[in-house]
């Protein structure tokens, strides 16, 4: 049976005619004939035009095959489509297909540039096109006919999408592994994640990760996601590259990309169909540390913030140079500062004797008053007093003081022995560890449709995502990549810094220094301040009101939080040439690069998955001579049908 109505292009075989196929059973094992045309594409380019024929055979044959469900088959078709926009994965995803591949396109040198062009114009996803909807090149000319030449932004575009690809792959590897039962409290064991795949038939180098005699491995709640694997220049990842991808082990290009293509084709749906979706959403990049207060003494949490907000107006312009412009930098400061800080305020001894500036900060507090982060010793454990830390050591010591069963606090006996499973020493270095993980930085980009729980009261929310955060923030730096920037623009951004930033010009225009200002600009933004090129969120509270330098600090009852801002993206920044876009300030590539990250985050909100489905269904215009892939598609995408 099929619908008479569009779709005319994609045909679907019958589940008779793959029986007859597949011979006498559905064993996956069993050697079976294939169609003549098994291996021919799901999509052909031609000119302008998306060619879309009947011979999707092989995706269809092999789901049949081995009984996959049509869920399946839509997945796979989808993802093969995918590979039709974005081009394929590499050469082990490509099967022997005669086609340049993503990789080859994004790494190519300029002696096969060629290549890239190739790609590029079979490829739509990655052209140029105006506002309007016109595809163009960088000068803003209209491209036409076929004998035309990718420009270079294209060939950015192209670059921005295979390292959104490596990014997810290592983002998708991090889930998968942290996700399931090898990780027993925060310590990951790489040898049974491979072990448990290659028992599910996965294709992975088991016999690699047995004889390299792994241990388990600590994994930092501060590891960036992206920094999954181990590389000489990121030797704190935790997953091995080559027993996933390399060779015969195929798990990555199985698994993990089919997945990710088909999270692109909701993403690339946003950007055809949803735009504005995207980029309404404010979306904000921040870095947020939450210095807790951990008992009813909160002197140490009081003079670890102050010491923390003077920490942060310390870091002043040189004499004679610029407000910081240089995001990397700033991002990089503060993921420094901040996880100084952190350390200092779960107050584990050792760990703070053995970081010179967390030792440097705690001997500043102890000057304030004798009982600000005393030192205390109970046995040969030194902590500092009325810490996270302090507090568990004063409860092991209460609970090895019982002489008798009647003096025993059974719920200090279950905290520390794991109800009698374990040994109380091992009880205390394991809930060290706890509090040593415990997360007190966050730091991610979040839109306004799928807002952080941070604090309490919901008030880094309410200031986080107004506008005016983001028409406030100026952008005037460009690390990634600084092609088809406006140098007017750029200087018109940083002299409306200078004139707002916290740190004021004192002197004339060939040589000044800076002073902080004893309160803010009048014409300052009521949420957002800049502190040496560094932006904060603002709030109201006891800080404010006794210094009005201190309004960075937001106080929820229980814990204090800073909140630096280090992107805040709005509509006229996502805006391929508008005036205050991105790539004129930033470059193309940082404009790629801010628009996959906010059109992720949206996808994974709404319906945008269901529709995608619907849309790229729609652009594939099938034809159904199937009674049971037809009854799924027509009850889960009714509108086709209509």
């Amino acid at each position: 049976m099929s619908n008479n109505k569009r779709f005319t292009k994609v045909a679907v075989l019958s589940v008779l005619g793959m029986l007859a196929l597949t011979g006498c059973n559905n064993s996956s094992s069993e050697i079976y004939a294939k169609p003549s045309n098994y291996e021919d594409p799901i999509v052909t380019f031609d000119g302008n035009e998306d060619k879309i024929h009947n011979d999707i055979l092989e995706i269809i044959y092999d789901s049949m095959h081995d009984g996959s469900a049509p869920s399946k088959v839509l997945e796979k078709v989808l993802y093969r489509y995918a590979e039709s926009i974005f081009g394929v994965y590499n050469d082990v995803t490509a099967k022997g297909r005669e086609e340049i591949t993503l990789k080859e396109a994004a790494t190519a040198n300029e002696q096969s540039i060629n290549k890239t062009n190739e790609f590029i114009k079979k490829h739509k996803a990655f052209w140029l096109y105006d506002e309007d909807g016109k595809h163009v090149n960088d000068e803003g000319q209209e491209v036409t006919g076929e004998d035309w030449t990718p420009c270079a932004t294209e060939r950015l575009n192209v670059q921005a999408r295979w390292a959104t690809i490596e990014t997810r792959i290592s983002e998708a590897m991090y889930s998968k592994a942290t996700g399931g039962s090898y990780t027993k409290k925060h310590f990951f064991s790489e040898l049974d994640f491979v072990e448990a795949l290659y028992k599910d038939n996965k294709k992975v180098n088991y016999t690699a990760a047995k004889a390299a005699g792994l241990k388990p491995l600590l994994i930092d709640y501060k590891l960036e996601k992206d920094d999954t694997f181990i590389t000489v220049a990121n030797p704190e990842g935790f997953l091995h590259r080559d027993y996933y991808q390399s060779g015969e082990f195929t798990y990555i290009e199985d698994e993990i990309i089919p997945s990710i293509y088909n999270d692109l084709l909701v993403e690339q749906y946003l950007l055809d169909e949803e735009l504005a979706a995207v980029r309404n959403n404010r979306a904000r990049k921040i870095n947020v540390i939450k210095i807790e207060k951990y008992s009813s003494f909160t002197n140490n949490a009081d003079a670890l913030v102050k010491d923390l907000v003077e920490a942060i107006y310390s870091n002043a312009p040189a004499a004679n140079q610029h407000v910081r412009t240089s995001t990397a930098e700033i991002e990089n400061y503060y993921d420094v500062l901040f996880d100084t800080y952190a350390t200092v305020s779960k107050g584990l001894y050792d760990e703070i004797a053995a970081d010179a500036d967390a030792s440097a900060i705690v001997a500043r507090l102890q000057t304030i008053a004798s009982d600000i982060y005393e030192v205390k010793t109970y046995d040969t454990f030194n902590y500092y007093n009325n810490t996270q830390y302090g507090d568990l050591i004063k409860d092991y010591e209460k609970f090895n003081s019982a002489t008798n069963f009647e003096e025993l606090d059974m719920s200090l006996y279950n905290k520390f022995t794991s109800s009698g499973t374990t040994t109380a020493e091992e009880g205390l270095n394991q809930l060290t560890i706890d509090i040593d993980q415990t997360k007190t930085i966050f730091k991610d980009w979040y839109i306004q449709s799928s807002q952080p729980s941070l604090d309490s009261n919901g008030k880094i929310n309410e200031r986080l995502f107004t506008v005016s955060v983001a028409n406030s923030k100026k952008e005037v730096g460009g690390e990634l990549d600084t092609s088809g920037t406006d140098p007017e623009l750029i200087e018109k951004n940083l002299k409306d810094l200078e004139e707002l930033d916290r740190f004021e010009k004192i002197g004339d225009e060939t040589s000044w220094i800076w002073e902080l200002r004893e309160k803010p600009s009048e014409k300052e933004n009521k949420f957002i301040c800049s502190i040496n090129g560094a932006y904060f969120l603002k709030f109201e509270g006891k800080y404010s009101q006794a210094n009005p330098l201190y309004d960075i600090v937001y106080d929820d009852g229980s814990a204090y939080y800073i909140v630096n801002v280090l992107e805040a993206a709005i509509d006229n920044k996502l805006k391929a040439k508008g005036d205050y876009s991105y790539s004129k300030v930033r470059g193309t590539k940082f404009l790629n690069t801010v628009i996959d990250e906010i059109s992720k985050k949206v996808a994974e909100t709404g319906s945008y998955a269901s529709l995608s489905k619907e849309y790229w269904l729609k652009k594939m215009d099938i034809t159904y001579h199937d009674q049971k892939v037809y009854d799924y598609f027509k009850d889960n995408y009714p509108d086709l049908f209509d």
